[in-house]
């Protein structure tokens, strides 16, 4: 029955946390999208690169990627060491970027799709890339913050459903049960 409990626990753990601590979520999410930025180049420059023997096409992913890689790696680094307001022109470079690369990734799309190569999953990629922008706008702004509270408050109340949920499907035990001893 512990375990059962544990995660709701944990759920709701998380919540406070994002309720009481929204700056250092952010600090995680902003680390977090680093690290994703430089899987992201990586991948574009040794994978994506493959997919086109066009020059021009070759270069817009080697530079993305190169961005991706260097900004993923000031993603990473930056947050621990930066003052306020130098933390919020980062955050608007970011989203400046993520829209750059928005730019990059619908004309490497339509190159792809071009040559006939599947784009379904960069559209995906594209409108990803949008949202995340404009949540790196937001993160800065007092709005950010009330948005990560909000979600605090989300994972409570998630919490509080999954321990109802958890009670009602708890173990029944009887304590009045009699065992027999079949020898």
């Amino acid at each position: 029955m512990v375990t059962s409990f544990s995660i709701p626990v944990l759920t709701a753990i998380l919540g406070l946390v994002m309720i009481f601590a929204a700056e250092p979520i952010i600090k995680v999410l902003v680390i977090a999208l680093g690290v994703f930025l430089i899987i992201s180049g990586f991948y574009s420059m040794t994978i994506m690169s493959k997919l086109s023997a066009e020059k021009r096409f070759k270069i817009d992913i080697y530079i993305r990627g190169i961005l991706s890689i260097i900004l993923g790696i000031l993603s990473v680094i930056l947050p621990a060491t930066m003052a306020k307001f130098a933390w919020n022109v980062m955050m608007i470079i970011i989203g400046v970027f993520a829209l750059f690369f928005v730019v990059m990734e619908i004309y490497a799309a339509k190159l792809l799709n071009d040559a006939g190569v599947p784009v379904k999953r960069y559209v995906i990629e594209i409108i990803g890339t949008i949202i995340a922008a404009i949540v790196v706008f937001l993160l800065p702004s007092s709005f950010g913050f009330t948005l990560i509270k909000i979600g605090g408050i989300a994972l409570i109340i998630l919490s509080i459903i999954m321990a109802i949920i958890a009670w009602k499907n708890r173990d029944i035990i009887q304590n009045d049960a009699e065992v027999v001893d079949e020898e």
